[in-house]
């Protein structure tokens, strides 16, 4: 029997021995979807455009960078120390007031002096009451709850904290509700979300604690009698009694 003929291992081979490629007697695959659209070439030409100058040549090598300028921060004159600043020039020009009036310091001149601005500064030592700023006192309107007030609830919040006796909002609202009768409970709430939290980071988030939360380090008669009553067990055990009879000795 005369073996197989072999099959061709090209293209040309094929070609030369009279056969065509298989994927001729299949359609071609329509693609689906819309077709893609073509680009008309009617109009003007795109117009190129210029190459950009190298950074090298636009701006000298040896220039310095920008420096950032500094964000103005406001200064505070009712605490801190702007209140330092603000207290010793208020102390300075009431030395100057007893002064003659011909060798006293200018207004101008202690503003210039103590670096607080004219304006800020005339606003403390007017002669007018009703337009005299008291010092300690911030512009605007006054908080319901005061500086003092402040400090205290965030001590006493943060002492229970520390002592496993921790409270809540309500729980700190029923302590400046105490301090403060004459203000309703809807607005000691509000001025300690918008006003206490915020202005003390010292205090975290107040969250109600857990009825059962003990702390780690706390000693309680009950549980020493659970630790003497094991310890009890084990002796008696060891000696071969029963665990019951080692409470009648």
């Amino acid at each position: 029997m005369a073996p197989k003929p072999r099959l061709p291992q090209c293209v040309a081979a094929a070609k030369e021995a009279g056969l065509s490629i298989m994927t001729n007697f299949f359609s071609p695959k329509v693609a689906r979807g819309r077709p893609s659209k073509k680009t008309s070439k009617a109009g003007r030409p795109r117009a190129e455009k210029a190459a950009a100058p190298p950074a090298a040549a636009a701006a000298p090598a040896d220039a310095a960078p920008k420096e950032k300028k500094a964000k103005a921060t406001r200064q505070n004159w009712s605490k801190g120390e702007g209140l330092k600043r603000m207290s010793d020039a208020l102390s300075t020009w009431e030395d100057e007031l007893k002064k003659p009036e011909g060798n006293r310091m200018s207004a101008h001149g202690l503003a210039e002096k103590t670096g607080i601005p004219y304006a800020t500064l005339q606003q403390h030592i007017t002669s007018n009451d009703k337009k005299r700023i008291k010092i300690g006192d911030g512009v605007g309107r006054k908080p319901l709850l005061g500086s003092t007030s402040q400090e205290v609830i965030v001590d006493v919040l943060i002492r229970k904290d520390r002592a496993n006796e921790g409270v809540g909002i309500a729980g700190a609202v029923d302590i400046l509700e105490e301090m403060h009768p004459e203000l309703k409970r809807g607005q000691i709430e509000r001025s300690f979300r918008r006003t206490v939290r915020p202005a003390h980071p010292r205090l975290t988030n107040p969250v109600a604690v857990q009825a059962t939360t003990t702390k780690r380090t706390a000693i309680t008669v009950a549980q020493q009698w659970r630790w003497h009553k094991v310890l009890l067990f084990v002796f008696a055990s060891a000696i071969g009694l029963h665990p019951h009879c080692i409470f009648f000795f």
